[in-house]
């Protein structure tokens, strides 16, 4: 029998937070209290915990078991995955920062044969399932983690604001190449818009449906507003490699802040960006255009030094929690509906509704800790 009951757990919908039961069939949600007598697989009792809709992160280059950065291979990439189950993160975008331009051919290759941006490839699938003890078919189970494509963050970047990415390695733009590095797996692209061909570029994106991003720019205030203007609805970790807010030269950061159609990832780990700024972040922007990301790594923030984070982002939403800047309703809004809606995917992850895939995370009310991940109704754990 392939159902589910979860009973007595106060649920997070769109529009309120209540207790009820959640019926789970086939993967998808169902909210009708008459099958309550039906004989269910299992019950989960979620009494005196949060159910929430299950994370979705759109900036991960890798963890300790798996790095972007370099070749990972098929073992370390299911790693990464279950990695992201532990966390509640039931969907997210694998990422690939700026490098040889070889080399990020052959990484998105790997991702397509991994079955990112569509559905992921049965064996990764099974290989997840075994980190959890779970014994999947290889073929014929629903999938554990939703992969909806691959980000790519550069390699057309300022050198100005490079961050951690290699200057050797950023490129301009060149229309012939940019568009055999767009494969149809990539869904996300982190550009400088100043750069010539900026605009050429974004309305490539747009053509063929892919969410242009601004990110490691240079851009002057008037310069991002055209980018918005022309298209760009997402900020790659906002106030982070751009150029930092002066009276006389508000920049790109200004920009975002007063265009309310765009949304601002943003990295709350403390270090990234201090809490402050988020609380100016939120207080600017609002709870819904505020995407949380943790932008993790292999390596991770280590001694001060930021190359990307070392968070999971449950811990993200715990951090802004904490910082007593949002409740905990809307820190997994800003995990999980707000990038949905950013990638054009809330028709079916990012909020609980009948009918609407099983992506479910159940947290202790008192301390944020995760008790259960299901996945596409599946009990991870």
């Amino acid at each position: 029998m392939s159902n589910l009951r979860i009973v007595k757990g106060e649920v997070f919908t769109p529009n309120k937070v209540e207790i009820r039961d959640l019926f789970i069939e086939e993967g998808l949600v169902d909210f009708v209290s008459t099958r309550d007598g039906q004989n269910f697989a299992t019950t989960i009792n979620a009494d005196n915990c949060y159910v929430t809709p299950g994370l979705f992160d759109l900036q991960v280059n890798g963890s300790q078991g798996c790095d972007l950065w370099t070749e990972p291979d098929a073992p370390q990439f299911a790693s990464l995955c279950a990695d992201m189950l532990r966390a509640g993160v039931t969907a997210f975008l694998p990422t690939l920062i700026t490098a040889d331009i070889q080399h990020l051919y052959k990484n998105v290759n790997f991702l397509e044969s991994m079955g990112v941006g569509k559905n992921i490839c049965p064996e990764l699938n099974q290989s997840i399932g075994e980190q959890f003890g779970l014994k999947l078919n290889a073929k014929g189970s629903r999938e554990l983690v939703l992969l909806p494509g691959i980000h790519l963050e550069g390699p057309y970047l300022s050198k100005q604001r490079a961050g951690a990415h290699p200057r050797q390695f950023i490129r301009p733009i060149n229309m012939v190449e940019f568009a055999e590095l767009m494969s149809p797996a990539v869904k996300l692209v982190t550009l400088a818009p100043e750069l010539a061909g900026g605009k050429l570029a974004i309305d490539y994106l747009l053509k063929h449906e892919i969410i242009p991003s601004l990110g490691h720019s240079d851009a002057t205030y008037k310069q991002a507003k055209q980018a918005f203007d022309a298209g760009i609805s997402i900020v790659t970790h906002i106030f982070n490699a751009l150029p930092p807010i002066h009276q006389r030269q508000p920049g790109a950061v200004v920009a975002a802040l007063l265009d309310e159609n765009v949304y601002c990832c943003v990295i709350c780990d403390g270090l990234h960006v201090d809490p402050e700024m988020v609380k100016l972040l939120l207080k600017i922007k609002g709870k819904d255009r505020v995407i949380l990301v943790t932008d993790i790594a292999h390596i991770g923030t280590t001694g001060g030094s930021l190359l990307g984070s070392s968070i999971r982002l449950s811990t993200a939403i715990t951090n802004i929690v904490n910082w007593g800047i949002v409740n905990f309703s809307e820190a997994i809004q800003m995990a999980s509906l707000n990038p949905a809606r950013a990638m054009n995917l809330d028709n079916m992850i990012g909020q609980i509704g009948k009918g609407r895939r099983a992506d479910l995370v159940i947290w202790d009310k008192k301390s944020f800790k995760i008790k259960h991940v299901i996945a596409n109704g599946i009990t991870v754990f």
